[in-house]
């Protein structure tokens, strides 16, 4: 994403990467990291040899090929060979490509085995006090958002040696009944990781963030679950976050019906094979880091209640 943003500000932001260059970055950069397993699993999940697939890939344009290999993969929610496998080739790719840049910069870390098996990090924040109006992240804390990110430099040009993270009040939220994030979905067709700091406890009745640890990891069941949702025969494919249930399908009408198919979907994942979904009650002052490539969801609240974070932030793997 760095180099393709790089080239279009050279000219002045007009211009796609060269499709020769995009076809050389697939095949020497990303294509190396799929292993013969990926290939059956693939297979397994979509119906389509992936050696198919590539074929058609290696085809096309260079606006395609730019959106599959450095766009969030939204730009390919409609594409029609989603049909063939398309989202859930992107996803496998990123997830492949991104764990093994993680693995070469941050495999010693003594949290990269627990962030690559779940997918979930939480940990009391060493400097927050209750009541402070800002504070800053140690040594260590900031160290994790190099683990989560796989880079060495996540959140601008500076090593994370260099960098001093101060944490600010963010604006409050306050719950509604017609909430689309109450719907367990992911994020992103890549890995996706966000941090969110609590200023104050959370018990289950103040709609505590909910995940389903190892969700992230392109297991056979999660790529067969995201090509249900990303096939351009299915009525979810409009959604460019998937979720686990159809728009069609859910209700909020009454509190009543939201309570009853928000705790459906967390049945239903499970049925399907995953992890039950984890309500993450915490003190005030802990950092929650989630790959949210996996499955999440906001807790129930009650409708006007009110909910503070401190400095809520999204990043993406580069």
């Amino acid at each position: 994403r760095r180099a393709a943003a790089l080239l279009r500000a050279r000219h002045g932001g007009r211009v796609m990467v060269p499709l020769g260059m995009l076809r050389t970055h697939l095949e020497s950069k990303l294509l190396p990291s799929l292993t013969s397993s990926d290939e059956r699993i693939f297979e397994q999940a979509t119906g389509t040899p992936l050696a198919a697939l590539l074929e058609e890939v290696r085809q096309l344009p260079a606006k395609s090929l730019e959106a599959l290999i450095f766009d969030t993969g939204k730009a390919l929610t409609k594409h029609p060979l989603n049909r063939r496998g398309l989202a859930v080739f992107r996803s496998l790719l990123a997830r492949r490509h991104v764990d093994r840049v993680r693995r070469e910069r941050w495999g010693a870390h003594a949290l990269h085995d627990a962030w690559m098996r779940h997918g979930l990090l939480t940990t009391r924040l060493r400097n927050f006090r209750p009541g402070a109006s800002n504070f800053s992240l140690t040594a260590e804390e900031v160290e994790l958002l190099g683990l989560a990110s796989g880079l060495d430099a996540p959140l601008s040009s500076r090593p994370l040696a260099e960098e001093r993270v101060w944490v600010t009040p963010a604006a409050q939220h306050v719950f509604r009944d017609s909430d689309a994030q109450y719907r367990m979905h992911i994020d992103q067709l890549m890995p996706t990781w966000k941090i969110f700091i609590f200023l104050e406890p959370v018990t289950l009745e103040r709609g505590p963030f909910h995940y389903v640890r190892g969700s992230h990891a392109a297991s056979l069941r999660k790529l067969r679950w995201l090509f249900e949702r990303t096939n351009v025969s299915s009525d979810k494919r409009t959604e460019c976050s998937p979720r686990h249930v159809a728009r069609s399908q859910w209700c909020s009408s009454s509190p009543e019906c939201l309570r009853r198919v928000f705790r459906a979907q967390q049945h239903d994942l499970k049925r399907h094979g995953f992890h039950a979904t984890e309500p993450l009650t915490v003190d005030a002052g802990t950092l929650v880091l989630a790959d949210t490539s996996g499955f999440h969801s906001r807790g129930l609240g009650p409708a006007g209640q009110r909910r503070t974070l401190m400095g809520a932030v999204q990043t993406l793997d580069r």
